[in-house]
């Protein structure tokens, strides 16, 4: 949850920077803010690159992920598939099956899902679903 919240704040101090103590926003910080926006809005697609959103928000591909990593310290890459992720645990709490999460989430490639989950959380979708279910209970 906190996660979510930080996340806001992050879009908001990006969206509206001069309310969030800085003075105007830089033409670098909206191109960010919206990026962010576009992927929390798309990251169910599973064939989205960085190509196609530099191409929606009219920058090169290289500006835009140049910008991105310097104003959120984080590649646009990694943080589609953190977005997929959060997705992804909170469908496999609710009790989706993993190959159903992962669908669900966007993401391309089953295999690559089950070795990216379980390098982040060091557990498979499986076990992380079946602890879940035993917390909640």
């Amino acid at each position: 949850m906190q996660d979510i919240f930080r996340e806001m704040g992050a879009t908001y101090s990006l969206l509206y920077p001069e309310q969030s103590g800085l003075r105007t926003p830089s033409s670098t910080s909206v191109l960010v803010a919206r990026a962010v926006v576009y992927l929390q809005t798309h990251y169910q697609n599973p064939t989205l690159t960085t190509a196609q959103l530099a191409q929606e928000l009219y920058a090169s591909r290289e500006h835009l992920s140049r910008a991105f990593k310097e104003c959120t310290m984080e590649s646009i890459h990694n943080y589609l598939i953190y977005l997929r992720m959060q997705h992804c645990r909170k469908a496999l709490e609710e009790g989706v099956s993993v190959l159903n999460a992962c669908t669900e989430s966007g993401f391309p490639d089953y295999s690559s899902f089950l070795k990216t989950f379980r390098r982040l959380y060091s557990i498979t979708p499986a076990e992380y679903r079946a602890q879940h279910r035993t917390m909640v209970r």
